[in-house]
């Protein structure tokens, strides 16, 4: 027998033999991948980096429908707009623009980029509108044409009063120099002799001679009718000139009531005179301050003197062309 043990009857060496078997792992396609965990047994995968782990080939891995092969862009779908579709990439901006493509509305065609229309990516060639030559990206004044009179000729504006001084340049017999409002031929646009009487600056329209009323009145006296003519005109020759405080001020002599009624309807008898040789009333505002806004403070007759007078300030105005 077989004994287990030794003793009696039991063989002093055994022979044990056994049988096993394994099922073998094959990879049929040979690419690496066993069989059980490939999907496609019996096509190599192409290893390419896509998917390489289902070992399937993919002819093409965007399915553009370009094989990767002859792809250019084998991981990036074609996009089929007509452009190069043939190379397997997509093209976001056909025409190197800038502008893609979706919001391209000339997608084949490059934007030109001149200041004008730029965002919409079509060439273009800037207008010139008014037809003075100047296209309308330079041209300042691109609904006026340019007058071409050899002053500022090339900033497209039409310049109808070159020297400012209120008469347009088809009247004005000096129109590249300023009138000189000093009672002297005021009308026909040169400067002559003369002291200057009425000036326009950036706040005021300065006069340099007094108003006259008659005494504790609102009559303005024949002696300022000449300044105030002039006024007129300058105003009527600055229409830029929108709107304009008349001030009227008094000295310290009577009461505080009283010189600012009297203060008020000595700017209002201005403003009248002034409207009656034909400024509009809506560019006047007359506005009365008494004797609140003094230039001295001496007790003296030449001191009250200069504290009463009138004065044009400039409220509003707009840039002259």
């Amino acid at each position: 027998g077989f004994g287990l043990i030794p003793d009696y009857g039991s063989p002093d060496y055994r022979v044990l033999l056994g049988l096993a078997w394994h099922k073998r792992n094959l990879d049929r396609d040979k690419d690496g991948i066993l069989d059980p965990d490939d999907a496609c047994p019996d096509d190599p995968e192409d290893k390419d980096e896509f998917q390489d782990e289902d070992g399937c080939p993919e002819p093409d891995n965007d399915e553009d429908g370009i094989l990767d092969v002859d792809d250019k862009c084998p991981l990036d779908l074609e996009d089929r707009d007509g452009f190069e579709d043939e190379d397997g990439c997509p093209d976001p901006d056909n025409d190197k623009d800038g502008i893609l493509d979706v919001k391209d509305k000339c997608p084949d065609d490059p934007e030109t980029v001149n200041n004008w229309e730029d965002e919409d990516g079509c060439p273009d060639q800037i207008p010139d509108t008014d037809g003075d030559g100047l296209r309308d990206n330079v041209d300042q004044c691109p609904q006026d044409p340019e007058d071409f009179d050899g002053f500022q000729d090339e900033d497209g504006c039409p310049d109808r009063d070159n020297d400012k001084d209120g008469i347009l340049d088809p009247d004005d017999d000096c129109p590249n120099e300023p009138e000189v409002i000093n009672g002297v031929d005021d009308d026909d646009g040169c400067p002559d002799e003369g002291k200057v009487q009425v000036q326009v600056t950036q706040e005021k329209i300065e006069i340099y001679e007094k108003i006259y009323f008659e005494t504790d009145k609102a009559i303005i006296r024949p002696i300022s009718f000449n300044i105030l003519d002039q006024v007129v005109r300058v105003i009527v020759r600055n229409p830029q000139i929108k709107r304009i405080r008349i001030e009227g001020h008094t000295d310290d002599r009577a009461s505080d009531a009283y010189n600012l009624k009297l203060s008020q309807e000595r700017c209002e008898s201005v403003m009248k005179y002034l409207t009656d040789a034909g400024v509009s009333p809506e560019r006047l505002e007359p506005v009365g301050y008494g004797e609140s806004k003094p230039l001295c403070e001496q007790k003296t007759e030449a001191c009250r003197a200069n504290n009463r007078r009138v004065e044009f300030t400039i409220l509003e105005q707009e840039a002259a062309q």
